[in-house]
């Protein structure tokens, strides 16, 4: 995902009204994160954004999130590229590896991808060619979850039920094991509160799915 498609229909972490917008922004946020370093200006948005968290709101969501802010106002876009670069890619196999085959199966392109290629399929979703990633990419899914819960023109946002059933079946069952391994990365330093971000974030849509 670029940088450009953060700022669509209103700047990331902006003034959104609507819980399900918001909801959009922090997927393609967490999507952006975790298929590229962030650029400058992402950097800038991050650490300056408040709309996401109240300063009186204490949850665990929102120490991740100014935990985030805070490491983006200490960090610049080269350093964070090549922290980037040392977790997700490195020299031979990565560090951290950021398929759910990987942590569902324990080797990439199993069963569980093959599982997510046809629920893709039957909601109609087509791999882009320019993308060299398979669709189990934790950037992908949360795509995915952008789309599902934004729509665009020609698509309306589906109903809470696919979201939910989309994210308990692909993302719920690794997305911890994913935050704890990044966290636990010798090589992260940004990235560890990414992570957490990501984990905290999925915490709380996992309960208001159960509520939904």
């Amino acid at each position: 995902m670029s940088d450009d498609a953060l700022h669509q229909g209103s700047a990331l972490l902006g003034a959104l009204d609507d819980g399900d917008l918001a909801r959009a922004e922090i997927y393609a946020l967490l999507g952006s994160l975790f298929y590229h370093a962030p650029s400058p200006d992402l950097l800038r948005i991050i650490a300056t954004g408040t709309v996401i968290c109240n300063d009186a709101v204490d949850s665990d969501f929102c120490l991740a999130w100014r935990a985030l802010q805070q490491a983006a106002a200490n960090t610049d876009a080269e350093a964070v590229e090549d922290e980037f670069d040392a977790t997700f890619i490195g020299a031979g196999r990565q560090p951290v590896m950021l398929f759910g085959s990987f942590y569902l199966a324990g080797f990439l392109h199993e069963k569980p991808l093959a599982w997510l290629r046809e629920d893709l399929r039957k909601m109609g979703f087509a791999r882009l060619g320019d993308r060299h990633e398979s669709e189990d990419h934790v950037s992908a899914l949360c795509d995915v979850m952008r789309f599902l819960i934004e729509g665009d023109a020609a698509t309306p946002p589906a109903a809470l039920a696919l979201q939910r059933d989309f994210f308990r079946r692909h993302i719920q069952p690794w997305y911890a094991n994913l935050a704890n391994a990044v966290v636990s990365a010798n090589q992260t330093d940004f990235y560890k509160h990414a992570a957490q971000l990501l984990r905290e974030f999925f915490v709380v849509e996992d309960a208001a799915f159960e509520m939904g």
